[in-house]
């Protein structure tokens, strides 16, 4: 499927105070991690040329030492990783679910939250974990400890590929709408073109009172106010398809 093979090229993923890009495996990978408080970690995906599916996580010390990069096994197309207290989730957007393990790779369940919808990019307000769900065009949500599991907490989000969550409000970059969406954080109030004519958004990070997405269409990054004002499509242009965000000195 066309959206299949694009989706191999789109890497996303959360922490909670940022949101970063996962990566695609191969010779030519520049993974963008996630950074623990002693650690950081990346997700290692499947390409094109790669099509067995199995993926896995990798992790180093954050001056680049005792590099793992089978850190954790038996992911399918991961995309994306998010730390969450003392644990690691991620997307097995193939296996259709969301996996966890604790912080020192113990604990693997790839199974944690089942019967996603080709999911993407988990993200936490440090209550609920939620993600993108690009196939169904839904935004799921669950507690951190896998119950009460809704996957389509939020509908009629387009295709979303990655999320953020911001004070009381969520936001998702739909790739093929060419839209950001937000909604209420407790599902109500969707507004799938909050912010329009973006071109391909698939990374997605709030910062010092904006938001920004990349473009990877254009080569830019956008950036607004958080009530959607004063958008700017090109506030950083000259790149070549930006792909995940992440913010930080």
């Amino acid at each position: 499927m066309r959206w299949r093979l694009r989706a191999e090229r789109l890497v996303v993923g959360a922490a909670v105070a940022s949101l970063l890009g996962g990566c695609a495996a191969g010779a030519a990978t520049t993974p963008s991690p996630v950074s623990g408080n002693e650690h950081i970690y990346w997700a290692n995906r499947v390409t094109e040329e790669n099509t067995n599916g199995l993926t896995t996580m990798g992790r180093a010390n954050l001056d680049g030492t005792g590099v793992n990069q089978n850190f954790i096994t038996g992911a399918n197309s991961m995309a994306g990783v998010a730390i969450v207290g003392d644990y690691l989730y991620w997307a097995n957007s193939e296996d259709v679910t969301i996996g966890r393990a604790n912080l020192d790779g113990t604990g693997v369940n790839q199974s944690f939250i089942g019967d996603a919808s080709g999911p993407f990019g988990p993200a936490s307000d440090g209550r609920y974990l939620y993600w993108a769900n690009h196939s169904s065009g839904t935004i799921g949500r669950a507690n951190l400890d896998g119950s009460g599991v809704n996957e389509s907490f939020i509908s009629g989000a387009g295709t979303p590929v990655a999320v953020a969550v911001s004070g009381s409000y969520i936001y998702w970059a739909d790739y093929l709408g060419n839209t950001i969406g937000r909604a209420n954080l407790d599902g109500t109030g969707v507004n799938e073109s909050f912010i329009s004519d973006t071109s391909g958004p698939a990374g997605i990070v709030i910062a010092g009172g904006y938001i920004y997405w990349s473009n990877p269409g254009s080569g830019t990054i956008g950036r607004a106010n958080l009530d959607g004002t004063g958008v700017n499509q090109s506030f950083i242009s000259g790149g070549s398809a930006p792909l995940g965000l992440a913010v930080g000195p």
